[in-house]
């Protein structure tokens, strides 16, 4: 009897090796798509930014100002996102009134400017978590512009980020034979990085310990190997391993324009090249009308983030969808 209940582990054993299902008949998730991992932001404030009337489709609702404190909220986006293929998402986190419990503990700050924290941030955070649990999915966090804030700044931001939620399975790590977590930081890397190694060690002895990608910002730039991860356009890390798109043209404010339906299509298929990471605009940032997601944009009075012509309101996210569908088969 022995004999046999040793054979049945080992049996077990092999059997949830191939399928992915242990002896209790739990089945792992399994990742949706092949070839590079998929990514998009998630924006979770600047909702006023919308510049007229943007309605988000969220479950069954067509709304303007939905809320990731709401749980019923932030499961309807996540799922939805998760349902177009994409299991891990970006928390845009960049601007240090997210991070602030009172005005006067960031860099910058305006008077009567408020400190987002206890009100918002920490609320948002602790959602998001707890529905990537529930649904399989994971999260990075994305960091502000250390030219505006300070890299010592940053590096606290990054020691909050380490010691609360880095360690966690729910947090995504970079893999590829690097197990650090990851962090995103709103800044080109060519000047991320000369800053970086001009700072003293106790001024970026946290960010060390993460596996940092960057972002064009507003200007053109020679793209490095931690480039890639937004935010304007199209981009891609030196090395081809990283590469980001988004259905805005232009890099600069000026130049921004929605991308047609075609221009989208052939944005993604570029992205798709990419050998690690492709990272698909932000699901809701109307903010930098990057956004994807399924809404109602025809009452916005910014061209740049009204989907063009009789485009239905899912079109441009049918087209992620369609795409990562497409590459599981």
């Amino acid at each position: 009897k022995h004999s046999d209940m040793k054979k049945l582990a080992t049996l077990c054993k092999l059997s949830a090796a191939l399928a992915g299902a242990g002896c209790t008949g739990k089945t792992e998730k399994k990742s949706a798509s092949k070839g590079p991992v998929p990514m998009t932001h998630i924006l979770i404030c600047c909702r006023s930014s919308n510049e007229g009337v943007i309605r988000f489709k969220v479950g069954d609702e067509w709304i303007t100002n939905h809320d990731y404190r709401n749980i019923d909220h932030a499961r309807a986006i996540l799922s939805t996102i998760q349902q177009a293929g994409i299991n891990d998402v970006i928390i845009d986190l960049t601007n240090p009134s997210q991070w602030a419990e009172t005005p006067a503990s960031w860099p910058g700050c305006q008077p009567g400017e408020n400190a987002l924290w206890e009100t918002e941030t920490k609320d948002q955070i602790a959602t998001i978590e707890q529905v990537c649990e529930e649904l399989g999915m994971r999260f990075v966090m994305f960091i502000g512009n250390p030219a505006a804030h300070t890299l010592a700044y940053w590096n606290g931001i990054a020691e909050r980020i380490w010691k609360s939620w880095a360690q966690k399975d729910v947090y995504r790590k970079y893999g590829y034979g690097d197990d650090r977590p990851m962090l995103v930081v709103f800044y080109m890397g060519e000047d991320f990085w000369k800053m970086y190694d001009a700072a003293p060690e106790h001024e970026k002895n946290y960010l060390a310990k993460f596996r940092i990608g960057t972002c064009q910002v507003n200007s053109p730039m020679n793209f490095t190997a931690t480039d890639g991860w937004g935010y304007r356009n199209r981009s891609s890390s030196s090395d081809n391993k990283v590469r980001f798109v988004c259905p805005n043209e232009g890099v600069a404010p000026t130049q921004w324009k929605r991308s047609t339906l075609q221009e989208w299509e052939e944005k993604v298929v570029w992205a798709g090249e990419a050998t690690e990471y492709c990272i698909f605009g932000s699901y809701d940032d109307t903010c930098d009308a990057i956004f994807w997601g399924i809404a109602d944009t025809r009452e916005s009075r910014n061209a740049y983030k009204r989907y063009p012509g009789d485009e239905s309101p899912d079109a441009y996210y049918n087209v992620v969808k369609n795409y990562l569908s497409d590459r599981a088969k």
